[in-house]
């Protein structure tokens, strides 16, 4: 067998040209880079004692953008399609979890599954 040090050396050669240095001080590969910029929200919500809120970035970007923008970045409309197309591949696995959350609202509102409890589990007060 092998020596795990030995493999990972071999990795790390064959996909050295993958990785990117990321300002946070890691190497992460520019999917993933991209894959964080379309999940995570870009702009806050600020009050700031006024009426109506503004939106600010969001602090975790902040790094990304500031002295000058990584070469990375992507911009908004780039971020949303990203977003788009990642909603479109996960969209089978939606229906199941709105089911399955579903259900369990209904078993925790529904007064016919509170009666089905038992006795001693139940969490409806019953004359």
């Amino acid at each position: 067998m092998t020596d795990p040090e030995t493999v990972v050396e071999n990795w790390r050669k064959l996909n050295a040209n993958k990785f990117i240095d990321c300002r946070w001080g890691c190497k992460i590969t520019a999917d993933a880079c991209h894959a964080y910029q379309s999940r995570t929200s870009r702009y806050i919500l600020h009050f700031n004692g006024e009426r109506i809120p503004y939106p600010r970035v969001n602090a975790e970007y902040l790094k990304c953008f500031f002295p000058e923008p990584c070469p990375n970045f992507l911009s908004d409309e780039q971020a949303r399609v990203a977003r788009e197309k990642r909603d479109l591949v996960n969209r089978p696995l939606q229906k199941p979890v709105r089911q399955n959350l579903g259900r369990e609202l209904n078993r925790l509102i529904s007064p016919d599954e509170m009666l089905r409890e038992a006795q001693w589990r139940r969490s409806l007060v019953t004359v």
